[in-house]
């Protein structure tokens, strides 16, 4: 138990060490990657004790209450330094979500990717992910792109500063991303420990955590209860519900299917002018059907993961 205790711990701080980020005691465990799933429950009082071992050992070094891999004291000040900026991207996407909170058949948004990680930089994005109602993810991802462009908030492909990028949809009944993993997928199951619900009206938060069982397991801490700051959380307000409920009702039967299949067309025959897109390749950068939209075409995934294997390689 000592050693895959150890183990975890470097394990953890190297895969944040690929965002030069640096953890405190509190994050470490919560974040702790499980060794081969090993059956590990600690306290954060026993953890200091392995991280003090560890400093001893020289596999780890600690300063201002955060820990970091030897020789990388700078990322504790990158990290502090990220503070403002991840602040003012939550704000942006606040901004954002209180605008397509009011689209129907959206039953949450989440950031996600970078911001909720607290990596991001000035230039990022902020990305979100967005859980609508079954047979209706078609109509509601052009509802909310409608929605941000005429706020002029949305990513484009020109317009990624702090614009909010809308790349990533499923439906209600489909919550699991296990069918988009890829092997060893280290950076899935962090991304879906680090979800920051900001619209969650109906906790759909505790269904992901639940649906994707097979993430808990490497990161067991981490899939707990989780409750924004107050600043980021947007809720409905009267109105907002009414004119929901109202459009829901209009296009929630017959009407709506017929909605739906002309959002789809259009949207499909959209697609199939990029030429350049990976929709057509045989992996899960991206997935277009009627229950997942996810349109990655930069993913790194497999990038993140061999760096996190050749930073615990060196410390063999």
């Amino acid at each position: 138990m000592h050693d895959e205790i150890q183990q975890s711990t470097l394990q953890t701080l190297a895969y944040f060490d690929i965002f030069d980020y640096s953890l405190t005691k509190e994050e470490t465990r919560r974040y702790l990657y499980r060794v081969d799933n090993a059956d590990i429950d600690i306290s954060c009082f026993d953890l200091v004790k392995h991280l003090k071992q560890l400093q001893q050992l020289q596999h780890i070094q600690h300063r201002h209450g955060f820990y970091f891999l030897p020789g990388r004291e700078a990322i504790v000040a990158a990290r502090q330094d990220k503070v403002k900026i991840i602040e003012q991207k939550m704000k942006i996407a606040v901004k954002g979500i209180k605008k397509i909170r009011w689209a129907p058949f959206i039953r949450a948004v989440f950031v996600c990717n970078t911001v909720a990680g607290g990596f991001a930089d000035e230039k990022s994005d902020i990305d979100v992910f967005v859980v609508v109602r079954a047979g209706r993810i078609w109509l509601a991802r052009a509802l909310a792109t409608l929605i941000l462009s005429v706020f002029r908030v949305r990513r484009t492909k020109t317009k990624i500063n702090n614009r909010i990028c809308l790349s990533f949809y499923v439906t209600e009944d489909n919550l699991n991303l296990e069918k988009v993993a890829i092997k060893d997928d280290v950076y899935l199951k962090y991304w879906l420990a680090q979800l920051i619900p900001v619209y969650d009206p109906d906790n759909l938060l505790a269904e992901i955590q639940r649906a994707n069982v097979w993430a808990s397991k490497s990161l067991p801490n981490a899939f707990t209860p989780f409750q924004p700051v107050s600043r980021w959380q947007v809720k409905d307000g009267r109105l907002s519900i009414a004119v929901k409920r109202v459009l829901e009702k209009m296009w929630g039967g017959g009407y709506g299917d017929l909605m739906e299949a002309q959002a789809r067309g259009m949207q499909k025959a959209r697609m199939a002018l990029n030429f350049m897109s990976a929709q057509n390749e045989p992996d899960t950068r991206v997935v277009v059907n009627d229950k997942m939209l996810k349109f990655h075409e930069g993913d790194r995934r497999e990038e993140y993961r061999e760096e996190w294997r050749r930073r615990m390689a060196t410390r063999a």
